[in-house]
């Protein structure tokens, strides 16, 4: 008998399993909603804060490691940084499990979150693949119009104050920032239509990729607004991560997870 009821929770915790090309019904929600959004992020840190802190020190590391590595090439971590934030969504898996378990009342563990992501393995892992394509066509991109720019100048930048100092003195420094802003933007918009609620669906429902992806689009469509408020919380507080010398990503990057969790949760309703 206790295997049987074993056996039935397990179940019950396993992705709904979905037909494909499923349309999902996306529901309105105002502006006020970010902030209820942060709130039970933050309560889902306090539920266990080890789980999500642990998620939280290791992106900050990587942090940490990306910009001691590229010292001596400070464009590139400016390019690898914003980059961060389209693979940001995959890269929050484990922490919008940590929310899942929650939600089931379940006392949330660092490994068994880890460990849901097989159950919808081949979806997740072709939005992986296609998020670090558009992370490495980002990075290349950048690094052009780094070149395009400063190399015809005969600029050269020996760290970051070299880089702000070539910014500030050379006369078309500004073209440079609108053009290099202005690409980052389209990839930023790209992502964040086609992702807001991605990974959270192909973590909870066996759905294939162009459901979820699409899902994720007619929700942008829905909440314009609260979209655009929404991803510009999400660059501020983690851009404030990143540049507390990326020691503040141990917390920001564990509450925008949590939070996006139940961003998807108001938005997506059962088909």
């Amino acid at each position: 008998m206790t295997q049987i009821a074993s056996k039935s929770a397990s179940v019950s915790t396993a992705p709904h399993a979905e037909q494909l090309f499923t349309s999902y019904p996306v529901q309105h929600v105002e502006p006020a909603a970010i902030m209820r959004w942060l709130r039970q992020g933050w309560a889902d840190i306090k539920a266990n804060p080890a789980a999500s802190l642990t998620y939280g020190i290791i992106f900050a590391l990587v942090g940490i490691l990306m910009s001691m590595v590229s010292a001596a090439n400070p464009a590139f971590f400016v390019a690898a940084s914003t980059g961060f934030l389209l693979v940001g969504p995959f890269l929050a898996l484990g922490l919008y499990g940590l929310s899942r378990q929650l939600e089931q009342g379940q006392t949330p563990r660092f490994w068994s979150s880890l460990s849901s992501i097989q159950e919808n393995a081949i979806s997740l892992g072709l939005y992986a693949v296609i998020l670090g394509m558009i992370m490495v066509f980002w990075v290349r991109l950048s690094a052009v119009i780094t070149g395009i720019f400063f190399n015809q100048m005969s600029v050269d930048i020996e760290g970051y104050a070299g880089l702000w100092n070539a910014l500030v003195t050379m006369e078309q420094g500004w073209m440079f920032i609108l053009a290099f802003f202005s690409v980052g933007l389209l990839f930023a918009l790209f992502a964040f239509m086609t992702g807001v609620v991605t990974a959270p669906m192909l973590l909870e429902r066996k759905v294939d990729i162009v459901t979820a992806a699409a899902t994720s689009i007619r929700a942008v469509q829905k909440n314009p607004l609260t979209m655009l408020l929404w991803a510009l919380t999400i660059t501020v507080v983690i851009g404030l991560g990143i540049a507390t010398f990326d020691l503040g990503l141990i917390i920001a990057m564990p509450l925008i997870a949590h939070a996006s969790w139940h961003a998807y949760r108001d938005m997506v309703k059962d088909a």
